[in-house]
């Protein structure tokens, strides 16, 4: 499984299954490259990125569980809660 890069600086959160919302502008700022966005859930944290395509590296409890690739952060949004929950 693909690991978050640790050269990149975090953003803050950009991402909530809490209401569903993609914060505006966020594929740009990923896109720039140099930063990674993080994304809520209640039973998951992803930290997402963009390198070619956006990935988000899923942990459950802190332990690294899987990495999801998209073209938008909508696709990455529509698999990480169809796996993990919608919540």
């Amino acid at each position: 499984m693909e690991t978050l890069p640790s050269s990149l600086e975090y953003i803050g959160d950009i991402m909530s299954n809490f209401d569903h919302v993609i914060d505006a502008g966020a594929e740009e700022k990923l896109k720039a490259g140099g930063v990674y966005g993080g994304y809520a859930a209640w039973n998951f944290y992803a930290c997402v990125w963009y390198d070619k395509k956006f990935k988000a590296m899923v942990k459950q409890y802190r332990v690294h569980v899987d990495t999801i690739k998209g073209d938008t952060l909508q696709e990455i949004m529509d698999i990480a809660s169809g796996l993990y929950g919608y919540e």
